[in-house]
Parts: C-alpha cells; structure tokens; sequence
C-alpha cells in the first residue's frame, strides 16, 4: 500500500506501507498541532506551517538522497523512520519550550527513548469502541526495527552495525536533509527571500569518501548557499526581535505557572516532561486559565500587547567579562533583579535575552569536502564560509523587555547595570 501527498514545495511525496503506518501514529498527528516556528505567526502571518509538513518534507529529501546514494536497503527502514519522527520530542510551540523543559527534565528534543521505547497499555479506548491510534513503539516493534539506530540516527550518532559506511550524519549532521528542508520550508511560509537552497544539487553534491559522507567539489557552491541562507535567516526570522520578546514572555508564564500548581521539584519535573506530549493548543489554554501573571502574560501574547525593547545591542558591544558571566541562568536572573530594584518596576516585568554565546561558531562550516584525495572542512575550502563563520558571532544580541509605560526607566537602569 501506498499514498502520495502533496507538499507545496517537493510537489508530491509517496509514502511506503512502514511511513503510512509512523505517520498515523498518536505521536506523528500531534505534529499537526506544533508550530514550526513558535510565535514567529506573531511576526510573518503565514508562518503557521507545522511540524508535521517539516517531518514529511525531511522524509521525502532523505529518499532522494538514499537514492543518490545506493545505501542499503537493510539500511534505510531505519534512517527512514528516524528522518519522518526525528521532531516528535518538541513541546508545544516547538523550540519556545525546549529551554523550560531541558531546566527541569535535561532532556532535549532529540531525546525520544520515551516515544521509541514506550509501552502503554493504559490507553483510552475511542468512543466508538475502536481502539486509539497505535503508537510509534507499537509500529516499531511490529516492523522489528531497531530502536537503538533510529535513536543514533536523531541524534546524529553512530551506532554499531555491520555496514562500513558512516550514514549516522544524514539526518543530523553539519550538512543534513533536516535543514535542508526547514530552511526553504521556513523562508516560504515566512515570506521572506533568504532561504534559496538547491536541495537536489546539493545533494548530487554529496557522496562517500573512506566510508564518510563528504561534499565533493561540485557540492560547495550549493552548500555555500544553504549556510548563508541560514546565516540570514537567524536575524530575520529565527531570533527576530518581536519572536524573542514572545518566547520570553511565555516561558516567564510558564515557569510560573508551573511554579504556582506544582510545589515540589519532582512534580515540576514530571508536568514539564509532560509537556512533549502537548500541543499549542493544551498549553495555550492552560495558561488561559490560569490566575494572575500566566493569565496576564498569555493574553497578552494573544491579543498581540507584547513587551518593548528598552535595550537591544550586539552583544559583542559588552565588556569580554560580562557576556561570559551573562551566559550563566544565575547571572541573567541577578541582572534583573538589579533592574528590578533599581527602578521600581516588578522583576516579572523586566526580561533580560541573552541570544548566544560569545565566540560561537556557525557549526556547518566544519562540514567534511574532499579535495582530490584530501579531507578539509568546509570554511578551508570556502573564503564565504569562513567569513560567515565568523560573522555569525556578531549576529547574536542582548535584550531587555519591559512593558511601553516602564521603557525609559528600564532602559536607564540597564544600560548602567551591564555597560557601566
């Protein structure tokens, strides 16, 4: 059995018998219910596209990579599987809760022994009488498939296995079929032009070199564009302004909320792990229903009456020390707190954003290319790879948002505690 679904950017996408299978599973549907992009809606209108789309267009690309390829049949089932569930561990909203739930689980989205190795026997029954959707587990272990590769496969690990040539990195790799299909995915529905990417050039662009996927020579100009259309997209979309002022304004909510019905850190622990088997709309609702700030701070984001920026600068524009002390929770939460007293306006009302690291790099650019007979990573080969690499650590920004009535004072305050 077979079915073909149209997807608005790889035309149509056929499905085997195993993949119709995973994507009517419980998991897969609620994929449907994930924003991609969070908030992101809040900015770009169209932006409303869901995990579900992105998990069925990294499945199609990783069939015409197999294809290009000639891996193994045995291989693939795997792989395959591993490329349409690699995302069934995202919370609602999808990358907007995963700090909260790494805090209290240390559990990335890329975790998902608890979807893979799952046996609920306790589940409902449907209202008719039949049976609920089958788990991904129950697919699994029906097909025999090999749990502990679909794992290595998410994560971007080897595991062991009598193939000599290293497919670990396909899915989840410096170059891999998951930004190729996100990138352009992202940029469509966003509306904005940044995410030009040749996935099938640049997938003629890769091959085997010692048992390694590699980009060869004709694969480095396509991969060139692939990295700077994600280096344009981390301002515009990814970590736009208006996206990151949301996002904190919901895990401040959240937390809260969390905070206000659950007393002890093992209760707390469970309902955020919970949270990777809700959707927008649970979520959304809870907080709706909750009291004081979670209620406040989710109509807020609702009705669109969000936060300003008082201070929004590089942050390479911060004293060497001070970004590296920023980069711990303690310290961005001790910042606020100073904020907070030194104006008079509540903590809850000031949020201080962080964006990243000082001196990280643009990981992509590590990509293995094969020159001749030689290894050498991409940004060696590349001039515009390495200037990306380094541009990328000038993108990221420091933020503090306050509500429109406290701006001045806030920005006042801030600008002393951080620059002095």
């Amino acid at each position: 059995m077979r079915k073909v679904i149209r997807d608005p950017l790889h035309g149509y996408i056929e499905l085997d018998e195993l993949a119709c299978a995973i994507v009517d599973t419980v998991e897969m549907q609620r994929l449907r219910r994930i924003r991609q992009l969070g908030f992101s809606y809040l900015v770009y209108p169209g932006a409303n596209h869901t995990r579900f789309e992105h998990s069925l267009g990294t499945y199609h690309l990783m069939n015409v990579l197999l294809d290009r390829l000639g891996v193994a049949k045995e291989e693939e089932q795997e792989l395959l599987v591993a490329s349409l569930i690699h995302d069934v561990g995202h919370g609602p909203y999808s990358h907007v809760t995963e700090p909260l739930i790494q805090k209290f689980t240390e559990k990335g989205h890329e975790d998902v022994e608890y979807v893979l190795f799952a046996h609920d026997n306790n589940r409902e029954k449907a209202k008719d009488g039949d049976s609920s959707a089958p788990t991904i587990a129950e697919v699994i272990e029906e097909y025999r498939l090999d749990r502990r590769k679909i794992q290595g496969y998410i994560k971007g690990e080897r595991t062991e296995n009598r193939y000599k040539r290293d497919i670990s990195r396909i899915l989840n790799g410096e170059i891999d079929v998951d930004k190729m299909d996100y990138l352009v995915r992202d940029s469509y529905y966003t509306g904005v032009a940044y995410g030009v990417v040749d996935n099938i050039r640049l997938i003629q662009g890769l091959d085997f070199f010692n048992e390694e996927l590699v980009i060869t020579e004709k694969g480095i100009l396509p991969a060139e564009y692939l990295l700077f259309s994600r280096f344009l997209m981390h301002p515009t979309v990814y970590n736009h302004h208006t996206g990151r002022i949301v996002q904190l304004m919901f895990l401040n909510a959240l937390e809260a909320f969390i905070a206000s019905e659950y007393k002890s850190e093992s209760e707390s622990k469970v309902y955020a792990a919970a949270l990777r088997r809700m959707d927008d709309a649970e979520i959304n609702t809870a907080l709706r229903n909750a009291i004081g700030y979670p209620k406040e701070m989710m109509m807020r984001i609702n009705e669109r009456r969000l936060f300003k920026r008082a201070v929004y600068a590089n942050i390479n524009t911060l004293d060497a020390e001070v970004a590296e002390e920023l980069s711990e929770e303690q310290r961005l939460r001790e910042v606020e707190e100073e904020i907070s007293k030194r104006t008079g306006v509540d903590r809850k009302y000031v949020l201080l954003d962080f964006q990243s690291r000082e001196g990280e790099e643009l990981e992509e650019s590590a990509a293995k290319v094969v020159i001749g007979n030689e290894f050498k990573s991409l940004r060696e080969v590349s001039s515009l790879v390495s200037m990306l690499s380094q541009a990328f650590q000038e993108i990221y920004k420091i933020g503090v948002y306050t509500p429109e009535k406290y701006r001045a004072e806030v920005k006042k305050a801030a600008e002393e505690v951080l620059w002095g």
